[in-house]
This record gives C-alpha cells, sequence and structure tokens, in this order.
C-alpha cells in the first residue's frame, strides 16, 4: 500500500513539473526568438555604422529573418505563460489585440524594407523604421531591466 502512495504522490509531481514545463515553453521559445531578433538587428546596426562589410544580401537576409519571427510571436504568449521567468508585462495579456497588432507593424515593416536595401546608404532609414518598431513595442510591453 505505501508503494501505491508513493507511486501516486511521484506521478503527482511529474504531472505537476510536467505542467510547468509546458508553461514555461512558449517564453524560452519567445526569449529565443527575442534573442534572435537581437543579432538580426546588431548585424544590421554593424553594417549600418561600417563595422561590418556591407552585403545587400545578408541585410536582406536578416530583415527577412525578422518578418519570420514577428509572424510567430503572437502565438508565443499564450494566456498561460504570464508566470515564470520573463520580462513580458502583464498589460500585454490585458492589451493583447495592440500587441498583436504591433507585432503585425513589425512584420509589415521588416518586408517592406527589405527590397531598398542596396547599399549602406539605404540601409539607415530601413533600420531606424525597424528599430521605433520593436522599441514602441518594448516601451509598453517589457519590464525594464538594469
Amino acid at each position: 500500500m505505501r508503494k501505491m502512495v508513493l507511486a501516486a504522490a511521484g506521478l503527482l509531481m511529474a504531472a505537476g513539473f510536467g505542467a510547468s514545463a509546458q508553461q514555461d515553453e512558449p517564453i524560452r521559445q519567445r526569449q529565443d526568438l527575442m534573442k534572435n531578433n537581437q543579432e538580426q538587428i546588431r548585424l544590421l546596426v554593424g553594417m549600418s555604422r561600417g563595422q561590418v562589410p556591407f552585403d545587400a544580401a545578408r541585410a536582406q537576409a536578416a530583415l527577412r529573418q525578422v518578418e519570420q519571427n514577428a509572424r510567430r510571436i503572437h502565438a508565443l504568449f499564450p494566456p498561460d505563460s504570464r508566470q515564470g521567468k520573463t520580462d513580458a508585462l502583464p498589460v500585454i495579456w490585458e492589451r493583447k489585440a495592440d500587441f498583436d497588432a504591433r507585432a503585425a507593424k513589425l512584420e509589415q515593416d521588416a518586408g517592406a524594407v527589405q527590397a531598398g536595401i542596396t547599399d549602406q546608404a539605404s540601409l539607415q532609414p530601413a533600420l531606424q523604421r525597424i528599430g521605433q518598431t520593436c522599441g514602441g513595442c518594448h516601451e509598453t510591453y517589457r519590464r525594464k531591466t538594469t
């Protein structure tokens, strides 16, 4: 009997940990996605400043990646991912339609500027547009870190 109770308790604990892991999965995925966006933007900033040799194909590929990532953002903020190790503010879920619209705008902006990237000079305004879109969302929906 004791073994059955211990086994049942173990199963319940495992189920609880499994639920916690499932809850953390969208958080991990969105953190990975945002880190990837940061890498793409870092490359573009380096090109715009002349720290990295300009390459139109690489710049366009970086913007394509941001566009693809933006397409996935809304799905990575399900209601059950509010808790956990995240910088996402609760206002995301209170104003989900606005948050999703901002993600859609990032997708549109990243798609719209790609073809216009032909040289270092054309990269700067594209980068400003993307930066404003990202920054506007982070200002409202992301916890400030120190």
